[in-house]
């Protein structure tokens, strides 16, 4: 059973997007990309338990499996909703950056809009990486305890999930380098390198976990 989304993307043809993404507008970009990256890291973790399920030889681990899939369904939801989070994001940057800078207080209003909004726009990329982290562990354990003959769909969910989240990590420095408070750019930037290599490690376990699985160590 797959859950609904509320993401205008879910529903769009995957062939229309990319075509959006190759276009000259300025959205969909990276962030929702990252997002749709995350999204097939954790569709192919999904297909790895849909095709361990349901299967006399897995039985041992079949509770155990049940609860990732409704984990992996979960996530991929979230990661999805991420694409039109990050498009809404910066619609939001983009709109504070047109506002009137006539006077000084129209100067500041606008700059202060433009903090908020880049503040704001971190958001849906950080999401990504932690929800990134996540399908990194989940599709560690289905390369650990799932069906074997599916383990490269694992060790792929991997390198997926990491693509996604080293790509998440730089929109958050895109934002982050246009807040005037250091302190606050610096923990940004901080917490983006921290969450990147945390995806990095499990990443680079589930891959390990999933060659030795396939037998090519």
């Amino acid at each position: 059973m797959q859950p609904p989304s509320s993401s205008d993307s879910a529903s769009r043809p995957l062939g229309e997007w990319v075509a959006a993404l190759a276009s000259g507008s300025p959205t969909p970009g990276g962030g929702a990309a990252s997002a749709l990256v995350g999204a097939l890291a954790v569709a192919l973790a999904e297909m790895v338990a849909q095709l361990t399920v349901g299967r006399p030889k897995y039985q041992a681990v079949e509770a155990r499996v049940r609860e990732l899939l409704t984990r992996a369904q979960t996530l991929r939801s979230d990661l999805m909703a991420q694409m039109d989070a990050d498009a809404s994001a910066y619609a939001s940057v983009a709109s504070a950056y047109r506002l009137p800078r006539a006077t000084d207080d129209e100067r500041a209003s606008r700059e202060r809009a433009i903090q908020a909004a880049l503040r704001a726009a971190m958001e849906p990329p950080l999401r990504v990486m932690r929800l990134s982290g996540e399908v990194a562990t989940l599709a560690s354990e289905s390369a650990a305890i799932g069906n074997p003959m599916v383990a490269s769909d694992a060790g792929c969910a991997a390198i997926f999930a990491e693509a996604a989240a080293r790509s998440a990590r730089l929109n958050v420095l895109a934002n982050a380098v246009l807040l005037h408070d250091a302190t606050e750019q610096a923990a940004a930037g901080e917490m983006a390198d921290t969450l990147e290599a945390e995806v990095i490690a499990v990443a680079q376990q589930a891959l390990a976990v999933a060659a030795e699985r396939m037998g090519v160590m």
